[in-house]
């Protein structure tokens, strides 16, 4: 009789090579050599963009005579802004890129086709700028982004505890 086995849930291939992944000369992990070039590259950028970012919050502070205890709040406030929001008129300008990027369509051409849909130039920089608009905005934007009213409505209000 055959025997039949699960398969099992950790494995190892002793041929496989693997390098080793050092953070100031400290092992943190092995991985494939094509997959490390990869990955330490880009952890070495992202600590690069973070000393950017607090020398230029830094170089702010002293340019406008602030306070530089206030450093790590400054950098914190940049970082959230960066972030692509969650909730909230930005959250659907930032769903209006994204729907512009899937239509293909230039800049220009998508406000026209906003504007078809009876959602203006004005109310669209109002959502780039965070501004909260009329509920008569609702459906048009729905039908803009291919999403029922009600999901318009949980983005606009957002549920700030799950986000």
């Amino acid at each position: 009789m055959k025997d039949i086995r699960e398969p099992d849930s950790w494995e190892f291939n002793p041929d496989r090579p693997h390098v080793p992944i050092l953070h100031n000369g400290q092992l943190v992990g092995y991985c494939q050599p094509f997959y490390a070039r990869e990955i330490v590259e880009s952890l070495n950028e992202q600590e690069t963009l973070r000393k950017a970012l607090r020398i230029a919050c830094s170089d702010l502070i002293r340019k406008l005579g602030g306070d530089r205890s206030k450093l790590d709040d400054l950098v914190q406030k940049y970082r959230t802004k960066a972030q692509r929001p969650k909730f909230g008129p930005r959250a659907i300008a930032a769903m209006l890129i994204d729907r512009q990027k899937d239509l293909r369509v230039s800049p220009q051409e998508f406000v026209k086709f906003c504007d078809t849909y009876k959602v203006s130039p004005q109310q669209l920089r109002m959502l780039a700028e965070g501004k909260e608009i009329d509920r008569k905005y609702i459906e048009p934007l729905a039908r803009i982004l291919g999403i029922t009213p009600a999901e318009v409505m949980d983005v606009l209000q957002g549920d700030r505890e799950k986000n």
